[in-house]
């Protein structure tokens, strides 16, 4: 470890200015321009300890076998899709909160399914059946007080961990419930009646690392009806302290209409990944996270469809068998390498692959190249 445990490698922020070397059995980050300075830098704030490290032979033994939990442990009837709306007083003030029950919002788009077959997905819902979704299905906590009012709605619920999911969450909305509200030590305000009292559990995630594109156009293609879109002529922008309450019935409808595109879209996302590697957002951060632990699940596990008794009906539920004589994959231990490749990478989990790979297409690209020079010469 470096004698100085605040020098760590620095994150990759101009990608061509960067060259990875190797240096005394180390592999390090050096800026091109600076390859003699980068290397007294390194040499300086490590000690001899850490290059004998890297020369031992028994460093490789300082991986294990890379284990992920693959098996969603989250009901869809715990995840929720919100949002919220605000006005800027020189920071944001929250004046409405919507939230939808992502379970509900499916049995209901199921049934408008059955009972309409003729309806393409584009088609816009019946208006009876919408005036349903938003008054039944979409929560909405209005005042300056909507998040604590929603909080204390969701502590209603007895469920030990609750998911709420918001499109740019982490640039927003995570950011007003956490550093606002959550400094607060909340109790659920429904007594819990025998021996099951615990602690509910309330995970934030944020829609956009899975899908990096505007709500708007989420919407556009995952085909969702033309009524449940987002609708994108909206300035909320103008609703300030002084009339978002007067000027509600404009744009109540249209924070409802968001949460409702969000819940349809993520619906949609989970069944696709459900079916595909058995994945959906309540256990994965990022859309990188959900394609690990995806391989993962289709390298190590096989899934068949089986049968099974369902109330007074049957229903096809996945089996997982976990495939045998697979060659296992190894993870890093040590935690200054962890974050070093981490960092180098620009994020992402570390592995250790102890195969190697050799071919002479680089052969082929240089002789390539050098044809190319030459007659451009």
């Amino acid at each position: 470890m470096p004698k100085h445990r605040h020098f760590q490698p620095k994150k990759v922020t101009e990608e061509l200015d960067w060259v990875f070397y190797l240096h005394k059995s180390h592999f390090c980050l050096i800026r091109r321009n600076n390859k003699t300075l980068g290397i007294t830098e390194i040499e300086d704030n490590y000690d001899e300890n850490v290059w004998r490290t890297c020369r031992d032979d028994k460093t490789v033994t300082q991986v294990s076998p890379l284990k992920l939990n693959v098996f969603p442990t989250i009901h869809d009837d715990c995840l929720y899709a919100w949002d919220c709306e605000t006005y800027n007083e020189n920071k944001a003030i929250p004046y409405s909160c919507t939230l939808i029950n992502l379970e509900k919002l499916r049995k209901m788009l199921n049934r408008i399914n059955n009972l309409f077959p003729d309806l393409k997905p584009t088609d816009p819902i019946p208006e009876e059946f919408y005036n349903k979704l938003m008054t039944n299905i979409v929560e909405i906590f209005v005042g300056t007080d909507c998040i604590d009012q929603m909080l204390q709605r969701l502590g209603k619920i007895d469920q030990k961990r609750i998911t709420l999911i918001a499109h740019n969450a982490s640039g927003f909305d995570n950011w007003i419930m956490i550093k606002k509200h959550l400094q607060k030590k909340w109790k659920r305000q429904k007594e819990i009646k025998g021996n099951s009292n615990y602690l509910q559990n309330i995970n934030f995630i944020c829609s956009y690392q899975h899908e990096s594109s505007s709500l708007a156009a989420w919407g556009n293609s995952s085909n969702l009806p033309m009524n449940l879109r987002k609708i994108e002529d909206v300035n909320f922008a103008k609703y300030t302290k002084d009339n978002w309450e007067s000027l509600r019935h404009e744009w109540e409808p249209y924070a409802q209409r968001d949460t409702l595109c969000l819940g349809a879209c993520l619906i949609k996302y989970n069944q696709a990944m459900k079916k595909t590697v058995f994945q959906n957002v309540s256990n994965n951060l990022t859309a990188l996270s959900l394609s690990l632990k995806g391989w993962y699940y289709l390298y190590h596990y096989n899934k068949e469809m089986v049968e099974e008794e369902w109330y007074e009906t049957t229903r096809m539920v996945p089996k997982h068998n976990e495939k045998e004589n697979v060659e296992k994959v190894y993870s890093h231990t040590h935690p200054f390498i962890r974050y070093f490749i981490r960092q180098s990478i620009k994020g992402g989990r570390v592995s250790a692959n102890r195969k190697s790979f050799e071919t002479d297409k680089m052969n082929e690209i240089c002789a390539i190249l050098k044809e190319y020079n030459e007659s451009d010469t």
